[in-house]
């Protein structure tokens, strides 16, 4: 099984709500989309981690799903901090199981991969929060037995970039709970997410974490101990493919994208 992890496409269709956002960030998403539904052999699942759009206006959703109309395959997404929940419901409503309720969770099936969506978007805040409800709930789903891996897919990184500023800007109340929820399953367990718009990758309570880049713009790597916020930096574009079969083996590849 072949999963594309994209992130951060920061579409807007009149203009754009974040500094940093390129003004053709609409043309570098058609690009990265063309590459996956060019790909062969064939990409069976889209994970999109969140920032679909920069501002969640409806106009905005509308392009994002004419960008994302030439992919064949499930797409599935999460709501970032530029996310607006009513206009992602409207957009993938059809497609997407959405639990009940404000918060944008969903679990899904494809193959013997199972997908567990957490909503970590809070109101008008950059950084990210899961509530004792969402723990509550992704404990139940993760103790349900399942023969293979499990992905699960959210906006704001719960693991360290070691990137002191994007880290603060990160997922924050919930964030314990969730390492201890790791810490204690038994499983293939994988954790996809964006935010930090620079694609790494991390073990973090025995889970296998990543988070993608975004074409949007991405930041400068800075190490440093209370370093300040990294600005954008030009550099190869990449998502990646996920490669895997079933219990056996994960492989994960860049596949580059020239913007």
């Amino acid at each position: 099984m072949l999963i594309a992890h994209i992130s951060d496409f920061h579409v807007f269709a009149d203009a754009p709500e974040t500094a940093l956002v390129r003004a053709d960030a609409a043309d570098a998403a058609r690009k990265v989309v063309a590459d996956i539904a060019a790909h062969q052999p064939p990409i069976d699942a889209v994970l999109f981690t969140g920032d679909l759009t920069d501002g969640g206006s409806s106009a905005d959703y509308a392009l994002l799903c004419d960008i994302l109309k030439p992919l064949p395959m499930p797409i599935f997404v999460v709501p970032g901090n530029h996310d607006k929940r009513c206009g992602m419901r409207a957009a993938f409503g059809e497609t997407i199981p959405f639990e009940p309720g404000p918060a944008l969770n969903y679990a899904a099936q494809i193959g013997d991969l199972r997908i567990l969506a957490l909503d970590t978007l809070v109101n008008g805040e950059i950084h990210g929060a899961v509530d004792p409800v969402q723990v509550d709930w992704l404990a139940g789903k993760l103790s349900q037995p399942h023969a293979g891996p499990t992905i699960i897919a959210m906006h704001h990184p719960p693991f360290p970039s070691g990137i002191t500023k994007l880290d603060e800007m990160a997922l924050q109340d919930g964030q314990k709970a969730l390492s201890r929820l790791i810490a204690a399953y038994d499983g293939q367990l994988l954790i996809l997410a964006g935010h930090i718009h620079r694609p790494f990758q991390a073990i973090w309570q025995g889970a296998f974490c990543q988070v993608g880049g975004g074409p949007s713009f991405q930041h400068a790597l800075d190490l440093r101990p209370h370093a300040p916020e990294p600005g954008s930096i030009a550099e190869p574009y990449a998502y990646f493919v996920l490669r895997l079969t079933g219990q056996e083996s994960l492989t994960n590849h860049k596949r580059y994208v020239s913007l």
